[in-house]
Parts: structure tokens; sequence; C-alpha cells
């Protein structure tokens, strides 16, 4: 199974494959999504050039908006 990473610009993210993200410096964001039963945690572009290149990959593969797969950590949940 190929590896795959939930990546975000603003407020939509996708998930890509890891060959599809070389090339782009990625950090994780501390929040995680839910896609057809599994969790990814989510990352973004290390800096404003590193997001514009995820930018255009969302783009060109299309987006999702987080708050509609958004995994609640449990302090939000209390």
């Amino acid at each position: 199974m190929r590896a795959v990473k939930a990546v975000k610009a603003g407020y939509n993210f996708n998930l890509f494959p890891e060959e599809t993200l070389s090339g782009i410096d990625l950090e994780p964001t501390g929040g995680r999504v839910c896609v057809e039963g599994v969790v990814y945690p989510l990352y973004r572009g290390t800096t404003f050039a590193e997001s514009e290149k995820v930018d255009r990959l969302l783009d060109a593969y299309g987006e999702m908006p987080i708050r509609d797969y958004k995994v609640k950590s449990r302090e939000q949940e209390r």
C-alpha cells in the first residue's frame, strides 16, 4: 500500500502519495483528519513558498474542507 499524507493549505486539504510531495518541505499541524475511516495527521508547508506548492497540488487534484473531516481532540470533547 502506498504511503499517503494529508496536506493542507488554508482551510482545505487532500491526501497525496508521498512521492507527489517530494520537494515540498512539510511540518505537522497537530491536527488530524479522518477519511473513509482512516485517521491521518495533517501537514502543511513550512513556509509561504512551500504552502504555495501545496496550493498548486490542491488546484490540480482537488480539495476537501478540513471542517468536514477534522478529528476532535479529547480535550475539545470535554
